[in-house]
């Protein structure tokens, strides 16, 4: 009976044992896992990250020119003009070519060769506390498989009724306060 008892205290010992090594051990596990090299992007990966980072970017200068601006929703919308595509061009590569309209084979064929792959959505969301989402979603296609990069912003959208001569009346009265 005694040997019944010990040998469960055997287990439960080892699995205690087990338990202690493991957690012990997890960092130097977590360690090897961040010394390994990081999986490099493709290049049509990294194009891709930077087409989400003009559109943020372009996002962001329309905010900054206009606080009331408000991204719209886009459907998924192709970055260049193909001769026999339907889709409008994305509203965010229609002035990105030397003229100053979309990019179509005609204009360099390496660029637009380079960018027909690619399409874009944009996405808004308002959130609490006068705060609005942006994310930008870039897809293409990759060994047959469709792949996505997306970023996300978030931006602040001015109260409703507050305007820039409504701050200026603002800082005019602390001025005054101030003076007095």
């Amino acid at each position: 009976m005694k040997l019944k008892g010990r040998n469960g205290t055997n287990l439960l010992e080892l699995l205690l044992a087990l338990s202690i090594l493991s957690g012990a051990l997890y960092p130097i596990v977590y360690i090897f896992r961040m010394a390994q090299p990081v999986k490099k992007k493709t290049q049509t990966e990294f194009l891709a990250t930077l087409l989400t980072h003009h559109i943020i970017e372009t996002i962001v200068a329309s905010k900054i020119a206009n606080p009331d601006y408000l991204p719209p929703m886009t459907e998924t919308q192709p970055v260049v003009q193909s001769n026999n595509a339907v889709a409008n061009v994305s509203d965010y590569f229609r002035h990105i070519s030397d003229q100053g309209e979309t990019i179509t084979e005609s204009d360099t064929s390496q660029l637009y060769w380079s960018l027909k792959q690619f399409s874009c959505r944009v996405d808004t969301y308002y959130l609490e506390g006068f705060l609005y989402k942006a994310i930008v979603y870039i897809t293409y296609e990759k060994d047959g498989r469709p792949m996505k990069v997306f970023l996300e912003r978030l931006l602040s959208q001015p109260l409703l009724g507050e305007s820039d001569s409504g701050s200026e009346s603002e800082t005019a009265a602390e001025e005054e306060s101030q003076k007095q």
